[in-house]
């Protein structure tokens, strides 16, 4: 068995991953929970990834985070929940949290390669 991000499929995830955290770097230069821009910046889910996969490639899930927010987040959603209550409305988040319990369903390899295209253009347009 392959190790994560060594199969075909984990790479693409790395890559999506990769391209969806500079397109979270454009729209905030700054962690949005405390408002650092040094040190490492990541793409911090709100819904993690781990807990669905149903918005795990959702734009509107993933946020700049430094790297301590991103993992204090793990125990205090609260922060980062009041930062997209505020930018998106409840409305908007409500939405996300009901789409992220929607029952996944497979993503085949061809459908992430899709998604890395989209957002690999995305990228291109603000360089």
């Amino acid at each position: 068995m392959s190790k994560i991000g060594t199969s075909k499929r984990g790479k693409l995830n790395d890559k999506i991953h990769a391209e969806m955290r500079e397109i979270a770097l454009r729209r905030h230069p700054h962690c949005v929970c405390c408002g650092r821009s040094d040190g490492i910046l990541q793409g911090g889910h709100l819904i993690p990834k781990k807990s669905s996969t149903a918005v795990r490639y959702d734009l509107l899930n993933v946020f700049t985070q430094c790297k301590n927010c991103n993992f204090l987040h793990q125990y205090n959603q609260s922060i980062f929940t009041e930062f997209f209550i505020s930018s998106y409305g409840a409305e908007e988040y409500l939405d996300l949290v009901a789409r992220s319990k929607a029952k996944p369903k497979p993503i085949k390899i061809g459908e992430l390669e899709q998604i890395l295209e989209t957002y690999k253009k995305i990228n291109e347009r603000f360089k």
